[in-house]
C-alpha cells in the first residue's frame, strides 16, 4: 500500500516534469528560420521569416545596426555571416548569445536610414521581420526622368507596371513560373517597343525583382505627368482552362463581374504580401474628392482600354471581349489614365508555356505600343513586319523612290476614310483616283504598313469614284493653316462626350481639339454644345 503510494507521488512528478517540457518546446523560443533579400533601385531589403511573434529591439550606431531577439534562436541553415555587398549594405552577422537570446548585426554601407517593422502572419506567408536600407539617392531612373524633364517636354510619358514582385511573386503556374518574372519580361518588351516611337518615353515602376508599394506605383506616373499607367499582370484561376487575355479599369463602385471582383480583391494584398511600413499602404485621400475626379478618368480609360482590347484581339483569344471594372487600387490616379492589363492564364498550362516565349512577348508589347500611339495621337500601328527590333525611329521618312515624284502633299486638299476589312492601299487609292504614294505621303505612312480595320486615313477630296457614304467625312468648311489646306465640320456634344473619346473617334488630339476651339484645360463641354474638328 505505502509502495504503491511512493511510486503513485514518483509518476506524478515526472508526468509534471514531462509536461512542462513539452510546453516550452511548444511554447517557448521563436525560431528564425530563413532570411531572404532584394536590391532595390532605392533601397536594399532585408527579410527574416518566424514560426512566432519576434519580440526584439533595434541599436543603431553610425554603419552598424543591431537587432537582438528575445526568447529565440537561429534555424541550423542560417549561417555567421552573409556577405552581401548591395546598396547600403555589406555583410550581417549572426550571433547566440545567453538565456536564449540572439543578436543579428548588420555593417552597413552609404544610406539615408534604414527602417525595421513586423509583418503578421498573412496566407502562406510567415510571421516577417523586416529592415529597409533606404539609400541616399531616389530610384535611378525616376531621377534620371526627372532631370530630363525639360528635354522631354514635347514627349508623351508612359508608366509601365510590372505587378507584384519581390516578397510578392504573384501568381504561380503549374510548371512553376512566377507571375512577377513573366510581367517584368513583358514589361521591358513594351518600354522598347514604346521608346522605339518617336514623341514617347516609356518608364518602368520597377526594373528588377523587388516589391514597389502601390503608393509609390503611382507617385511615379503623377511625379512624370505621365499620359497613361498601364499595369502588366498575368491571370490565374482555379479552372486550368480557363484562357485569354482582358483589360481592366477601375472602378468606384461594384465590380462588372464576381471574378472581377475576386482579381481585384487578390491583387489589392499586394502590399500586404510584398510588405510595406506601417501606413505607408494607407490611402488618405477624400473619397468623396477622388471619387469626383475618377468620374471623368475612368471615362477616359475605358475609351483606351477598348483600343487596347481591339490590338490585343491580334495577338491572343480574348477572355472578355467588353472592358472588365474592378477597384483595383493600383488603378487609383485621380487624372491620369489608367488600365490593367491581364496578358494571358498562367494557371493554364499552353498559355504559361506562351507567356515564356519570346515571340508572343514582342507581339504583346508591339500591340500594346501601337494602342498607345493610336489612342494619344491616332497615327498609324506598329507593324512587326519581318523583325520588330528592326522597326524604323524616323517614322517621317521615304520609304518608296516614287514618293519623291509626287507633288507636295500640303497643296492637296484632303477629307478622311475609314478603312474596311479587306481594304488595302492600292484599293484605296483606286478608289479616290490617286496613287499610292500619296497615300503614304499623306498620312506618313511606310510601303509595309499593315491597315487596319477602323483607322481612319486622309486621301484627297476631290472624288472620281464615291465611296460608301458611312466612311466617308466630307467636312463642312474649309480654312488654310500655315499653307496647308485645312477642313473642318462642326460637332455638337452628347451626354457622356468627353475631349478624349471625340478626339478619339475623329484620329486627332484633345491638345488640337482645344487648339483649334480657343479652350482651356479647365474648361467643360456642355450638351449641346457646338465645337469644331479638324
Amino acid at each position: 500500500m505505502f509502495k504503491n503510494k511512493w511510486l503513485h507521488k514518483i509518476w506524478f512528478v515526472l508526468s509534471t516534469f514531462l509536461v512542462l517540457l513539452n510546453s516550452g518546446n511548444c511554447f517557448g523560443s521563436t525560431e528564425i528560420s530563413n532570411v531572404r533579400y532584394w536590391a532595390a533601385p532605392d533601397h536594399t531589403r532585408i527579410v527574416f521569416d518566424l514560426d512566432g511573434e519576434p519580440i526584439y529591439e533595434v541599436e543603431e550606431n553610425e554603419n552598424i545596426l543591431i537587432l537582438k531577439f528575445t526568447d529565440a534562436s537561429f534555424n541550423k541553415s542560417i549561417p555567421a555571416e552573409l556577405i552581401l555587398d548591395k546598396p547600403g549594405i555589406k555583410k550581417i552577422f549572426f550571433y547566440d548569445t545567453e538565456d536564449d537570446t540572439v543578436k543579428i548585426e548588420f555593417i552597413l554601407d552609404k544610406h539615408l536610414k534604414a527602417d525595421v517593422f513586423k509583418l503578421k502572419k498573412f496566407q502562406d506567408k510567415p510571421q516577417r521581420v523586416v529592415i529597409d536600407i533606404i539609400l541616399e539617392l531616389p530610384s535611378q531612373g525616376v531621377s534620371i526622368i526627372k532631370e530630363q524633364l525639360p528635354k522631354l517636354i514635347q514627349r508623351k510619358i508612359i508608366v509601365i507596371d510590372p505587378g507584384h514582385g519581390g516578397e510578392d511573386p504573384g501568381a504561380v503556374g503549374k510548371r512553376g513560373t512566377y507571375e512577377k518574372n513573366i510581367v517584368l519580361v513583358i514589361g521591358r518588351e513594351i518600354k522598347k517597343a514604346v521608346n522605339k516611337i518617336p514623341g514617347y518615353r516609356a518608364v518602368l515602376t520597377r526594373d528588377g525583382d523587388y516589391y514597389v508599394s502601390f503608393n509609390k506605383r503611382l507617385q511615379v506616373a503623377k511625379d512624370l505627368g505621365a499620359s497613361l499607367f498601364i499595369s502588366v499582370h498575368a491571370d490565374a484561376a482555379r479552372n486550368r482552362n480557363a484562357r485569354g487575355s482582358s483589360v481592366y479599369c477601375l472602378s468606384t463602385g461594384a465590380a462588372s463581374s464576381e471574378a472581377a471582383k475576386l482579381m481585384a480583391n487578390n491583387e489589392n494584398l499586394s502590399d500586404i504580401i510584398g510588405g510595406v511600413p506601417n501606413g505607408e499602404g494607407k490611402n488618405e485621400s477624400d473619397q468623396i474628392i477622388l471619387n469626383m475626379f475618377q468620374t471623368n478618368t475612368i471615362n477616359i480609360s475605358k475609351t483606351y482600354a477598348s483600343t487596347l482590347i481591339n490590338h490585343l484581339n491580334g495577338v491572343n483569344s480574348l477572355k472578355h471581349k467588353e472592358v472588365q471594372e474592378a477597384p483595383f487600387r493600383v488603378l487609383k490616379l485621380p487624372d491620369i489614365p489608367a488600365v490593367l492589363i491581364e496578358t494571358a492564364y498562367i494557371s493554364n498550362m499552353q498559355e504559361e508555356r506562351l507567356l515564356k516565349t519570346d515571340g508572343f512577348q514582342k507581339k504583346l508589347a508591339l500591340a500594346v505600343a501601337s494602342s498607345v500611339t493610336e489612342y494619344l495621337s491616332g497615327t498609324a500601328s506598329i507593324s512587326p513586319a519581318n523583325d520588330a527590333s528592326k522597326y524604323d525611329d524616323n517614322i517621317d521618312s521615304a520609304s518608296d523612290k516614287e514618293d519623291e515624284r509626287i507633288a507636295d502633299v500640303r497643296e492637296i486638299r484632303t477629307t478622311s476614310y475609314k478603312i474596311r476589312r479587306g481594304d488595302t492601299l492600292f484599293s484605296v487609292a483606286r478608289c479616290f483616283n490617286t496613287k499610292t504614294a500619296t497615300l503614304l505621303k499623306l498620312n506618313k505612312m511606310k510601303k509595309n504598313e499593315t491597315l487596319i480595320a477602323g483607322r481612319k486615313i486622309l486621301v484627297p477630296a476631290n472624288l472620281a469614284e464615291k465611296p460608301p457614304e458611312h466612311h466617308l467625312r466630307i467636312h463642312s468648311s474649309q480654312g488654310k493653316q500655315n499653307g496647308v489646306m485645312k477642313t473642318s465640320r462642326i460637332y455638337i456634344v452628347k451626354k457622356g462626350d468627353t475631349l478624349f473619346s471625340i478626339a478619339k473617334n475623329n484620329s486627332t488630339t484633345v491638345e488640337e481639339l482645344r487648339k483649334i476651339n480657343n479652350m482651356r484645360s479647365s474648361d467643360s463641354l456642355l450638351y449641346g454644345q457646338e465645337i469644331k474638328l479638324p
